[in-house]
């Protein structure tokens, strides 16, 4: 599809469009082709500056505690999913067709993270601030933690039925400086345990609460 809807879409023209290009392919094309996982290592901090710098003025009578779970939620990778859907990100990706679903809605995120990137580089700090804040708009204006902070519903249904907290342990850290992966496991005294994985502790952790809650739920405990 023509990348003139997307960039119409978003409100912004590349100078460059080599960025914008690389911003949109992933590595499954081949060793041979500049792809996005080095800007979506840029981006990925870029967009926790933005958001952070947001909420710190939106939200002035917010604990330290209480920002970082807002940030954490609006970086994660559902609402950079929904954010890619919104602009029909999708549609634009340059991938291999032997990728599944599965994968192509986690390249969706990184890929918005990479275009982030490739904005600003192509611009200005400014510029991708002013963008940010009106992609994101409705997901800070309509900010709703309650179904999201698996980690300490998981705290109050551990200490509810026995008093125990639950426990992460750090299981692996794989891949490169700039792109790492963990893996982490959280274990209660029910013999309860899940695995759960991401580009950094925070959203591993998050993710294996939040696969121990849905076993909870599934055994009914």
């Amino acid at each position: 599809m023509e990348l003139s809807k997307l960039l119409n879409t978003i409100g912004y023209d590349f100078k460059n469009h080599e960025l914008l290009n690389r911003a949109l392919t992933h590595s499954s094309l081949g060793k041979n082709t500049e792809n996005y996982e080095k800007l979506e290592f840029l981006g990925d901090r870029v967009l926790g500056l933005i958001i952070s710098k947001k909420i710190y003025n939106d939200f002035k009578y917010d604990s330290e505690g209480e920002l970082a779970k807002k940030l954490a939620f609006l970086v994660c990778k559902e609402t950079l999913k929904k954010v890619a859907d919104r602009i029909c990100l999708g549609n634009h990706l340059k991938i291999s067709k032997e990728l599944n679903e599965l994968s192509i809605e986690s390249i969706k995120a990184n890929s918005l993270e990479a275009l982030i990137a490739a904005i600003f580089l192509d611009s200005n700090f400014k510029t991708i601030e002013m963008i940010v804040n009106k992609l994101w708009r409705n997901e800070i204006e309509r900010i709703d933690l309650s179904k999201y902070d698996p980690k300490s519903r998981l705290q109050e249904w551990c200490l509810k039925k026995n008093n125990k907290l639950p426990e992460y342990i750090c299981l692996s850290k794989e891949g490169p400086e700039h792109n790492p992966h963990f893996t982490i496991s959280v274990k209660h005294i029910e013999g309860l345990q899940a695995i759960g994985k991401g580009k950094n502790k925070q959203d591993a952790e998050i993710d294996a609460a939040k696969k121990l809650l849905k076993e909870i739920e599934n055994r009914k405990f």
